[in-house]
């Protein structure tokens, strides 16, 4: 608004301008805790569940929990757990059990654009789409 831009111009610079965090942020899943539970980012390897299980892993993987989403209509609030090896802090690898809570959830950040840009058009008495 403060450049003089539009609603659909600012979506447009998006779609346009990022298109490899668009992609990356269509198939980041949430959990109600904010936890990122998969994530198809490269430059977050590691973190949420792996897509596939590995052989003689015990945790679960995307596969086996993606129908727990919010889109789906699952509104149980199960919890899914991962174990992993933790080895970010001083004194070496540490065990750490992750609990994921359903259901699923992914960001939108053309629909949050829509929501800021209303809120900021009625507070500031601006036309919300010119």
């Amino acid at each position: 608004m403060a450049l003089g831009l539009t609603l659909e111009q600012l979506q447009t610079m998006y779609r346009v301008q990022f298109p490899v965090m668009r992609f990356n942020e269509s198939d980041t899943w949430y959990d109600r805790n904010g936890r990122i539970v998969f994530t198809v980012a490269k430059g977050l390897t590691g973190v949420g569940l792996p897509r596939t299980k590995k052989k003689g892993d015990e945790n679960p993987c995307w596969t086996d929990v993606q129908h727990m989403c919010e889109e789906a209509g699952y509104a149980s609030n199960d919890t899914v757990t991962q174990v992993v090896i933790d080895d970010t802090l001083p004194g070496g690898p540490r065990e750490k059990t992750i609990v994921y809570q359903a259901p699923w959830v992914r960001c939108d950040r053309e629909r949050d654009y829509e929501v800021a840009w209303r809120h900021f058009a009625e507070r500031f008495g601006r036309e919300g789409h010119s």
